[in-house]
């Protein structure tokens, strides 16, 4: 039985949800290179870790969260420890 024209036409990818796929894509990679913490619901929200992936490829240089240097837990048990 062949599938009827309108199920076709349904089921295809569409260039709007294609490139959202691409985007989350694209952001998965940023999250995995430079240590960010990867969620779904922070695509296209400027105030989340996606903002500092659009800074990255509009030329900026993102801040590298492998590579940053950790702050102590507690600062008064870092200092007792001196």
């Amino acid at each position: 039985m062949a599938h009827p024209t309108w199920l076709n036409k349904y089921l295809r990818m569409k260039p709007e949800v294609k490139n959202i796929f691409e985007d989350l894509e694209n952001y998965h990679q940023f999250c995995k290179n430079f240590g960010y913490v990867y969620d779904e619901r922070h695509l296209y929200n400027e105030r989340t870790p996606y903002g500092e992936y659009v800074k990255m490829t509009k030329g900026r240089e993102p801040w590298d969260q492998w590579r940053s240097p950790k702050r102590p837990f507690n600062k008064d048990k870092a200092r007792q420890e001196r």
